[in-house]
């Protein structure tokens, strides 16, 4: 029998961007691991740090409490002058957010090597 995958955030700060990049994997669905991932992430949003950059080609499934989440995450970088990116979404992931038309205030890009320098531009 194979293990359901759950979430994961790695996190790593780029401080060049001034961003904190979050490498989601598993399933964003709203469990206590994904709750404690956005509690982190909008505590982490600094004047220093202020966005913020989520890798998510790993991720297998996104719901509508996944979709929330990131939307919270998305006001929390524009009250602290950031950001959010959304990088390598898998078609799932970015259909769910299309749907929710979340996708269109996100910046999206297809690789980490695809940001630009300044993310303050």
């Amino acid at each position: 029998m194979t293990k359901k995958p759950s979430f994961k955030a790695e996190e790593s700060q780029d401080n060049d961007r001034r961003a904190r990049v979050y490498h989601l994997s598993g399933k964003f669905v709203g469990t206590p691991a994904c709750y404690s991932f956005l509690e982190d992430a909008r505590d982490n949003i600094s004047t220093d740090f202020p966005h913020v950059v989520l890798v998510m080609s790993d991720l297998k499934i996104i719901n509508s409490t996944g979709v929330g989440m990131i939307a919270s995450l998305m006001t929390a970088c524009k009250e602290g002058q950031g950001k959010l990116f959304a990088v390598d979404a898998p078609d799932s992931a970015r259909r769910q957010l299309e749907v929710t038309r979340v996708w269109e205030f996100l910046t999206p890009f297809d690789n980490l090597n695809d940001l630009p320098a300044n993310l303050d531009s």
